[in-house]
């Protein structure tokens, strides 16, 4: 199942959204948002669409007002933005989404992730990893398999992989799958090393 990405703010009363550039874990928009393309769902068949609060990232705070605001109907609402603390977690769950999506490297610490898995089943920790923040050598998954090892054992049964600059080759995915098959690859490009290695849930840029 693809679940589609949409990068988003919310501007002049409205959720709007536009392609972006990520260096590292930084988030930026490429054009100036607008309302974005995304039609509703018009059966009973509900389908994921993530979201992801550029705003947040950018002042390392969530933005309230896209929490409180955005609506997708026919969908579940899955939501990624800055998360510190504990608190946020629950400030996470005031607006209208299925899951949290939580960007480890946004959290105080690692006591933060464990408290996330006790107080919610319906949160999503997310590995960003990219060429800047990678220190690998012959094997360019052995901190990533390192990572979600760690997430595996506090109790995280869906972990998501958010590879912003297409770093991992297909080998490389396909090692992971065979580790954690319920892993959800985040991945930008439309031609993906994904496809094909059995994942049952890959999110992708809209």
């Amino acid at each position: 199942m693809d679940i589609p990405a949409i990068y988003s703010v919310f501007k002049n009363g409205e959720v709007t959204a536009a392609p972006v550039k990520i260096d590292g874990t930084d988030i930026s928009f490429e054009s100036e948002p607008a309302k974005p393309a995304f039609s509703a769902k018009d059966d009973d068949d509900r389908m994921p669409v993530v979201v992801v609060d550029v705003k947040g990232f950018g002042k390392r705070k969530m933005d309230d007002r896209l929490l409180t605001n955005m609506k997708f109907p026919g969908n579940d609402i899955w939501f990624m933005t800055n998360i510190k603390d504990i608190e946020d977690v629950i400030d996470g769950f005031m607006g209208n989404i299925m899951k949290l999506l939580v960007p480890c490297h946004t959290v105080r610490n690692d006591l933060v992730l464990k408290e996330t898995f006790e107080v919610s089943e319906d949160c999503i920790p997310v590995l960003f990893v990219s060429q800047g923040r990678a220190r690998y050598t012959e094997d360019r998954t052995k901190d990533v398999r390192t990572a979600v090892e760690e997430l595996a054992r506090t109790g995280f049964c869906d972990i998501a992989v958010f590879d912003t600059d297409s770093m991992l080759r297909a080998d490389d995915w396909a090692a992971l799958h065979d580790r954690y098959q319920d892993l959800i690859p985040f991945v930008r490009k439309k031609d993906r090393e994904t496809d094909g290695i059995g994942f049952q849930r890959i999110i992708c840029d809209l």
